[in-house]
């Protein structure tokens, strides 16, 4: 063979072994592209993702829902987001919030799972309003705290128009009270987060969008859905921004504020009963047609929601709808001297000659399982914890009380032996003149004012807090225990 027939021989095979790696680099380039897009289209959690998909207008905002279209799902008290999020690690838990945030940006369209909902009371520790450099960008935020769980914070999504915001801070105030009700409220979960003192905080976003306003008059807003907000004022979400939204240094110097907030509110009373007032929020839902969901999963029988609300350029029309269980928002505020209620104390020439009478007939609540109390203490020792109590390690509160102040599921108590003990002072550690306030949660028949009754060990009031307000009061926060 000569020498030109081999060069060209040559020439041939390495065009051939050329052209094979060009067909197997264009090959991996398309598997590539095939494997990106699928990824990009099933994460849009993912920031990057979110904005691909938004330029190709292949997702759309996050809509309102109507209840009875809202998707199927669990209603979660704080003691059953505890335990359920509590035990997961940090793997498990930022897989689950990718989850979350996915469902909630997908519409709850390709998720296969009961959506997590917020149930129970909440007081508000601090509100701020949503800016560009925030997840959601217009609207506000309010933290609130757990009344029974002090340990749990949740983080709530008021997505809005802008004009609407100072008015919703006015009225999601601190101190002001949230009750979610399982057969009313849909606030879905889209973020779980523990920080390093223990506390868990979870961001919730109410997927209705109705309103909230004060039920003795006050201000009133509407909500509005990401969709919304994108098609009217043309805001967006913002992912980078990342979850929970208060955090860091905002969120201790609210949880500090509110700390002080209460010794205030209980500086500020005149007696036991003024102690357990304050405004109250309800919720209402705009437009004509007003929907109850019996539940989030079993949605039958339940009247139609309209599935878009007013938006911020168009006149409301609204009706006020109650929220079944009040809530009081305002911690309770003490005297610092209490008179015995006529007609009770002044019947009482000592205790051996007073018989006990019994609790009321209402069924005995059952002790909370998720966080066990380990110790019993009376008043006068629990007054000895004043601003030193560590809700992390909880007491359970057990004595002779006496009924001074009610107001709806709020109760403020007094010891047998203040009450009849005319130096007693309330503003001493250790000794039993403290005032106490006890929540009392649905499904439990508060007991009436001026009734006397006994806790022992067995049902002894859970101690949330003790504080000292600022004319040396010190008052006893505490809850009956149940299980949800």
């Amino acid at each position: 063979m000569t020498r030109a027939a081999q060069a060209t021989g040559r020439s041939s095979g390495n065009g051939f072994f050329l052209w094979s790696v060009i067909l197997l680099m264009m090959t991996g380039a398309c598997f590539a592209s095939w494997i990106g897009s699928f990824y990009v289209v099933m994460h849009p959690e993912n920031p990057r993702c979110y904005a691909i998909l938004k330029r190709f207008k292949r997702i759309e905002p996050p809509k309102r829902f109507a209840v009875t279209d809202a998707p199927k799902g669990d209603f979660l008290g704080p003691a059953k987001l505890i335990e359920r999020y509590g035990k997961l690690g940090p793997l498990e838990l930022a897989r689950e919030n990718a989850l979350l945030l996915r469902d909630y940006l997908m519409n709850y369209r390709e998720s296969r799972r009961r959506i997590p909902y917020l149930a129970g009371r909440f007081q508000v520790v601090q509100s701020h309003a949503l800016g560009k450099g925030d997840f959601f960008r217009s609207g506000a935020i309010a933290v609130a705290q757990a009344e029974n769980l002090p340990q749990v914070l949740v983080e709530y999504v008021f997505p809005a128009a802008p004009q609407n915001v100072a008015t919703i801070r006015e009225t999601v105030a601190m101190g002001a009270d949230i009750t979610l009700q399982r057969s009313h409220d849909l606030w879905a979960l889209i973020n779980v987060t523990r920080h390093d003192d223990g506390r868990m905080q979870f961001t919730v976003v109410p997927i209705p969008y109705g309103g909230w306003q004060l039920k003795k008059g006050g201000g009133s807003f509407t909500l509005h859905s990401p969709g919304e907000l994108m098609r009217d004022y043309d805001v967006d979400l913002n992912l980078t921004a990342g979850l929970p939204i208060v955090r860091d240094g905002r969120l201790a110097a609210g949880l500090a504020a509110y700390k002080e907030f209460r010794r205030k509110a209980l500086a500020r009373a005149g007696d036991d009963q003024a102690a357990l007032a304050g405004p109250e929020l309800v919720r209402f839902e705009p437009g004509a047609m007003i929907g109850i969901a019996a539940n989030a999963a079993d949605t039958g029988g339940a009247q139609p929601l309209a599935s878009r609300g007013t938006t911020g350029r168009a006149p409301l029309i609204a009706r006020p709808m109650p929220t079944p269980a009040p809530a009081v928002p305002l911690p309770p505020r003490p005297i610092v001297r209490n008179q015995p209620p006529p007609g009770i104390i002044g019947a009482m020439p000592s205790t051996a000659a007073t018989p006990v009478p019994k609790p009321p007939p209402a069924a005995p609540p059952e002790v909370v399982a998720s966080r066990p109390a380990n110790r019993v203490i009376s008043t006068a020792e629990a007054s000895g914890l004043v601003e030193r109590y560590l809700a992390g390690e909880p007491a359970l509160l057990s004595g002779d009380f006496v009924v001074t102040g009610v107001l709806g599921r709020r109760v403020a108590l007094r010891t047998r032996e203040s009450l009849r003990d005319p130096a007693a002072d309330p503003t001493q550690v250790g000794n039993g003149a403290a005032l106490i306030v006890v929540d009392f949660p649905d499904g439990v028949t508060p007991p009436e004012k001026d009734l006397t009754f006994t806790r022992d060990a067995a049902k002894g009031f859970l101690i949330r807090d003790v504080i000292r307000g600022r004319n040396g009061q010190i008052t006893i926060v505490a809850a009956e225990r149940v299980v949800e």
